[in-house]
Protein backbone atom coordinates (compact mmCIF):
# COMPACT_ATOMS: atom_id res chain seq x y z
CA UNK A 1 0.00 0.00 0.00
CA UNK A 2 1.28 3.81 -0.71
CA UNK A 3 0.80 4.97 2.73
CA UNK A 4 3.32 2.51 4.18
CA UNK A 5 6.13 3.23 0.83
CA UNK A 6 8.40 5.78 2.76
CA UNK A 7 7.14 5.01 6.48
CA UNK A 8 10.16 5.00 9.44
CA UNK A 9 12.53 2.91 10.29
CA UNK A 10 10.62 2.66 13.42
CA UNK A 11 7.57 1.65 11.87
CA UNK A 12 9.33 -0.38 9.45
CA UNK A 13 11.06 -2.41 13.05
CA UNK A 14 7.71 -2.48 14.81
CA UNK A 15 5.80 -4.34 11.47
CA UNK A 16 8.84 -6.29 11.31
CA UNK A 17 8.88 -7.61 15.03
CA UNK A 18 5.20 -8.65 14.41
CA UNK A 19 5.96 -10.37 11.43
CA UNK A 20 7.85 -12.17 13.26
CA UNK A 21 6.41 -12.52 16.38
CA UNK A 22 3.31 -14.21 14.11
CA UNK A 23 6.35 -16.82 12.38
CA UNK A 24 7.81 -17.65 15.92
CA UNK A 25 7.53 -17.00 20.05
CA UNK A 26 8.18 -18.22 23.28
CA UNK A 27 5.13 -19.12 25.21
CA UNK A 28 4.51 -20.08 28.45
CA UNK A 29 3.00 -23.33 29.36
CA UNK A 30 2.72 -23.60 33.39
CA UNK A 31 5.94 -23.29 34.94
CA UNK A 32 7.67 -23.54 31.73
CA UNK A 33 8.09 -22.04 28.15
CA UNK A 34 7.61 -23.91 24.98
CA UNK A 35 8.81 -22.59 21.70
CA UNK A 36 6.33 -21.94 18.59
CA UNK A 37 7.19 -22.02 15.05
CA UNK A 38 4.03 -21.46 12.46
CA UNK A 39 3.38 -24.78 10.67
CA UNK A 40 4.66 -23.49 6.99
CA UNK A 41 8.71 -24.28 8.90
CA UNK A 42 7.45 -28.25 9.26
CA UNK A 43 9.16 -29.29 6.44
CA UNK A 44 12.63 -27.83 7.65
CA UNK A 45 12.38 -28.83 11.45
CA UNK A 46 12.04 -32.26 9.84
CA UNK A 47 14.65 -32.21 7.67
CA UNK A 48 16.98 -30.89 10.43
CA UNK A 49 16.08 -34.03 12.56
CA UNK A 50 17.06 -36.36 10.03
CA UNK A 51 20.32 -34.55 9.58
CA UNK A 52 21.08 -34.08 12.79
CA UNK A 53 20.08 -38.01 13.24
CA UNK A 54 22.22 -38.83 10.45
CA UNK A 55 24.94 -36.83 11.65
CA UNK A 56 24.90 -38.34 15.27
CA UNK A 57 25.00 -42.09 13.33
CA UNK A 58 28.40 -41.33 11.46
CA UNK A 59 29.79 -39.60 14.21
CA UNK A 60 30.84 -43.15 15.61
CA UNK A 61 32.89 -43.34 12.30
CA UNK A 62 34.44 -40.38 13.73
CA UNK A 63 37.95 -40.15 15.62
CA UNK A 64 38.31 -37.24 17.95
CA UNK A 65 41.19 -35.76 19.56
CA UNK A 66 39.96 -36.52 22.87
CA UNK A 67 37.08 -38.00 25.05
CA UNK A 68 36.25 -34.64 25.72
CA UNK A 69 35.17 -33.53 22.51
CA UNK A 70 33.79 -36.68 21.30
CA UNK A 71 31.39 -35.96 24.38
CA UNK A 72 30.91 -32.25 23.97
CA UNK A 73 30.37 -33.14 20.06
CA UNK A 74 27.71 -35.81 21.34
CA UNK A 75 26.28 -33.47 24.00
CA UNK A 76 25.47 -31.01 21.65
CA UNK A 77 23.98 -33.18 19.28
CA UNK A 78 21.84 -34.17 21.94
CA UNK A 79 20.80 -31.31 22.97
CA UNK A 80 19.36 -29.83 19.39
CA UNK A 81 17.97 -33.06 18.50
CA UNK A 82 16.32 -32.30 21.92
CA UNK A 83 15.18 -28.84 21.18
CA UNK A 84 13.88 -30.08 18.03
CA UNK A 85 11.58 -32.34 19.03
CA UNK A 86 10.28 -29.96 21.81
CA UNK A 87 8.95 -27.47 18.59
CA UNK A 88 5.22 -26.97 18.95
CA UNK A 89 4.14 -26.26 15.77
CA UNK A 90 1.06 -23.18 15.21
CA UNK A 91 -1.40 -23.04 12.57
CA UNK A 92 -3.77 -20.11 11.86
CA UNK A 93 -7.36 -19.33 10.95
CA UNK A 94 -8.75 -16.04 9.84
CA UNK A 95 -12.74 -14.45 10.24
CA UNK A 96 -13.02 -11.80 8.04
CA UNK A 97 -16.67 -9.99 8.96
CA UNK A 98 -18.89 -8.25 6.79
CA UNK A 99 -16.89 -5.72 4.78
CA UNK A 100 -18.32 -2.99 2.56
CA UNK A 101 -19.99 -3.56 -0.89
CA UNK A 102 -19.56 0.38 -1.69
CA UNK A 103 -16.52 2.85 -1.84
CA UNK A 104 -15.54 4.30 1.58
CA UNK A 105 -15.73 8.08 0.84
CA UNK A 106 -14.04 9.74 4.53
CA UNK A 107 -15.10 13.66 3.34
CA UNK A 108 -18.41 12.44 3.38
CA UNK A 109 -18.08 12.07 7.52
CA UNK A 110 -18.09 15.46 8.28
CA UNK A 111 -18.63 15.23 12.33
CA UNK A 112 -19.66 13.52 15.28
CA UNK A 113 -21.83 14.72 18.43
CA UNK A 114 -21.85 13.73 22.05
CA UNK A 115 -24.55 14.24 24.42
CA UNK A 116 -27.26 13.19 26.53
CA UNK A 117 -31.08 13.02 25.65
CA UNK A 118 -33.97 12.62 28.01
CA UNK A 119 -36.64 9.74 28.18
CA UNK A 120 -40.27 11.43 27.14
CA UNK A 121 -41.20 11.13 30.82
CA UNK A 122 -38.09 13.43 31.96
CA UNK A 123 -36.95 10.53 34.41
CA UNK A 124 -33.46 10.09 33.27
CA UNK A 125 -31.17 10.71 30.57
CA UNK A 126 -29.66 8.63 27.70
CA UNK A 127 -26.30 9.21 26.44
CA UNK A 128 -25.92 9.59 22.83
CA UNK A 129 -23.81 9.63 20.19
CA UNK A 130 -23.84 10.05 16.26
CA UNK A 131 -22.22 10.80 13.08
CA UNK A 132 -23.22 13.46 10.67
CA UNK A 133 -22.80 12.99 7.29
CA UNK A 134 -22.50 15.49 3.82
CA UNK A 135 -25.05 12.93 1.59
CA UNK A 136 -28.06 10.73 2.37
CA UNK A 137 -27.62 7.92 0.53
CA UNK A 138 -23.75 7.34 1.83
CA UNK A 139 -25.16 7.95 5.48
CA UNK A 140 -27.96 4.91 4.53
CA UNK A 141 -24.98 2.69 2.91
CA UNK A 142 -22.32 3.13 6.49
CA UNK A 143 -26.34 2.59 9.01
CA UNK A 144 -26.35 -0.77 6.57
CA UNK A 145 -22.61 -1.66 7.14
CA UNK A 146 -23.07 -0.93 10.68
CA UNK A 147 -25.97 -3.34 11.17
CA UNK A 148 -24.49 -6.33 9.05
CA UNK A 149 -21.52 -5.54 12.17
CA UNK A 150 -24.29 -6.11 14.61
CA UNK A 151 -25.13 -8.90 13.37
CA UNK A 152 -28.52 -7.29 11.94
CA UNK A 153 -29.28 -6.41 15.71
CA UNK A 154 -30.35 -2.28 16.48
CA UNK A 155 -29.92 -3.33 19.81
CA UNK A 156 -26.32 -4.80 19.93
CA UNK A 157 -27.29 -6.42 23.10
CA UNK A 158 -23.97 -8.91 22.41
CA UNK A 159 -21.70 -6.55 21.85
CA UNK A 160 -20.60 -7.32 17.95
CA UNK A 161 -19.78 -3.70 17.28
CA UNK A 162 -17.05 -1.15 19.14
CA UNK A 163 -16.76 2.11 19.37
CA UNK A 164 -13.67 4.07 20.79
CA UNK A 165 -12.57 8.10 21.18
CA UNK A 166 -8.90 8.59 21.50
CA UNK A 167 -7.83 11.74 22.74
CA UNK A 168 -4.65 13.19 21.73
CA UNK A 169 -2.50 15.33 23.69
CA UNK A 170 -4.29 18.81 24.87
CA UNK A 171 -2.07 21.32 22.87
CA UNK A 172 -3.41 23.94 20.22
CA UNK A 173 -4.91 22.03 17.32
CA UNK A 174 -5.30 18.82 18.64
CA UNK A 175 -8.29 16.84 18.93
CA UNK A 176 -9.43 13.14 18.86
CA UNK A 177 -10.04 10.59 16.73
CA UNK A 178 -13.12 8.39 16.68
CA UNK A 179 -13.16 4.36 15.68
CA UNK A 180 -15.19 1.88 14.75
CA UNK A 181 -15.04 -1.59 14.20
CA UNK A 182 -16.45 -5.16 14.20
CA UNK A 183 -16.12 -6.22 18.37
CA UNK A 184 -13.16 -9.03 17.61
CA UNK A 185 -14.87 -11.07 21.09
CA UNK A 186 -17.87 -11.83 19.04
CA UNK A 187 -19.92 -15.08 18.89
CA UNK A 188 -19.24 -15.88 15.86
CA UNK A 189 -16.11 -15.64 15.56
CA UNK A 190 -15.85 -17.97 18.55
CA UNK A 191 -17.90 -20.67 16.76
CA UNK A 192 -15.63 -20.10 13.37
CA UNK A 193 -12.76 -20.45 15.72
CA UNK A 194 -13.71 -23.33 17.65
CA UNK A 195 -14.92 -25.27 14.17
CA UNK A 196 -11.21 -24.85 13.18
CA UNK A 197 -9.74 -26.34 16.21
CA UNK A 198 -11.92 -28.99 16.35
CA UNK A 199 -11.11 -30.07 12.76
CA UNK A 200 -7.21 -29.82 13.99
CA UNK A 201 -7.71 -31.71 16.92
CA UNK A 202 -8.26 -35.06 14.56
CA UNK A 203 -4.46 -34.40 13.28
CA UNK A 204 -3.22 -33.05 16.34
CA UNK A 205 -3.52 -32.06 19.67
CA UNK A 206 -0.41 -29.96 20.70
CA UNK A 207 -0.66 -27.82 18.07
CA UNK A 208 -1.20 -23.98 19.04
CA UNK A 209 -4.24 -22.10 17.54
CA UNK A 210 -3.27 -18.49 16.29
CA UNK A 211 -6.86 -16.67 15.67
CA UNK A 212 -6.85 -13.79 13.77
CA UNK A 213 -9.34 -11.48 13.09
CA UNK A 214 -9.36 -9.44 9.61
CA UNK A 215 -11.32 -6.27 9.66
CA UNK A 216 -12.36 -2.63 8.44
CA UNK A 217 -11.80 -0.07 10.90
CA UNK A 218 -13.69 3.25 10.22
CA UNK A 219 -11.80 6.11 11.50
CA UNK A 220 -11.29 9.94 11.30
CA UNK A 221 -9.61 12.53 12.98
CA UNK A 222 -11.51 15.63 14.55
CA UNK A 223 -11.00 18.60 16.37
CA UNK A 224 -12.16 20.06 19.46
CA UNK A 225 -13.64 23.16 19.91
CA UNK A 226 -14.45 25.25 22.83
CA UNK A 227 -17.69 24.57 22.44
CA UNK A 228 -17.30 20.70 22.11
CA UNK A 229 -19.68 18.44 24.68
CA UNK A 230 -17.09 15.64 24.55
CA UNK A 231 -15.11 16.95 27.44
CA UNK A 232 -18.11 16.87 29.62
CA UNK A 233 -19.28 13.50 28.34
CA UNK A 234 -16.19 11.82 28.61
CA UNK A 235 -16.82 12.83 32.15
CA UNK A 236 -20.33 12.06 32.56
CA UNK A 237 -20.24 8.65 30.46
CA UNK A 238 -19.46 5.80 32.51
CA UNK A 239 -18.05 2.33 30.37
CA UNK A 240 -20.28 -0.22 29.81
CA UNK A 241 -23.85 1.98 29.98
CA UNK A 242 -26.05 1.36 26.70
CA UNK A 243 -25.84 4.48 24.42
CA UNK A 244 -28.31 5.62 21.44
CA UNK A 245 -26.23 5.93 18.54
CA UNK A 246 -27.45 8.06 15.65
CA UNK A 247 -26.33 8.72 12.04
CA UNK A 248 -27.64 11.90 10.95
CA UNK A 249 -27.33 14.12 7.57
CA UNK A 250 -26.05 17.75 6.74
CA UNK A 251 -29.28 19.49 5.03
CA UNK A 252 -29.30 22.84 2.97
CA UNK A 253 -29.37 24.90 5.57
CA UNK A 254 -25.83 23.14 7.02
CA UNK A 255 -27.95 21.94 10.25
CA UNK A 256 -27.49 18.21 11.35
CA UNK A 257 -30.97 16.60 10.60
CA UNK A 258 -32.24 13.10 11.33
CA UNK A 259 -32.84 10.47 8.41
CA UNK A 260 -36.51 9.18 7.05
CA UNK A 261 -36.63 5.52 7.88
CA UNK A 262 -33.41 5.56 9.90
CA UNK A 263 -33.49 4.08 13.05
CA UNK A 264 -30.76 4.54 16.25
CA UNK A 265 -28.64 1.77 17.50
CA UNK A 266 -27.98 0.88 20.44
CA UNK A 267 -24.43 -0.13 21.34
CA UNK A 268 -22.59 -1.05 24.42
CA UNK A 269 -19.55 -0.92 23.74
CA UNK A 270 -17.76 2.84 23.66
CA UNK A 271 -13.97 3.69 25.17
CA UNK A 272 -13.12 6.97 25.62
CA UNK A 273 -9.32 7.39 26.49
CA UNK A 274 -6.68 9.79 26.36
CA UNK A 275 -3.51 8.28 23.92
CA UNK A 276 -1.31 8.10 26.95
CA UNK A 277 -4.19 5.67 28.49
CA UNK A 278 -3.70 3.08 25.55
CA UNK A 279 -1.85 -0.54 26.27
CA UNK A 280 -0.75 -3.36 24.26
CA UNK A 281 -4.54 -5.06 24.99
CA UNK A 282 -5.94 -1.90 22.95
CA UNK A 283 -6.61 -2.49 19.32
CA UNK A 284 -5.98 0.95 18.32
CA UNK A 285 -2.50 0.83 20.39
CA UNK A 286 -0.57 -0.32 17.70
CA UNK A 287 -2.28 1.79 15.30
CA UNK A 288 -0.79 4.96 16.63
CA UNK A 289 2.83 3.46 17.00
CA UNK A 290 2.41 2.78 13.44
CA UNK A 291 -0.52 4.20 11.45
CA UNK A 292 -0.93 7.37 13.22
CA UNK A 293 2.88 8.35 14.87
CA UNK A 294 3.93 11.26 16.20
Amino acid sequence: MKQFENISFKRRLLLWMNHLHFHASLQKSGKFYKFVIHEKYKTIVKALKVILTLIGLFSAYITFQSVHIAFLFALIIFLLTGFLEKIVFSYTSVFIPPMPDFELCPEKWMSAFFGFAEDPKGDFQIPLVGWIFSEEEYARRIHALLLTWSCDKLNDENKNVSLSVILEEKKEGDGYIFFCYPAIERENAKKFHESIEQERRQKSLSDVHNKYFMMLMLGKKFKITKDSYLPTFKERYKVGIPFLFRIMVIDKKMQPKQIDGLEDFVFYNLNIKDKSELTRKDIEYDLFRIVFPE
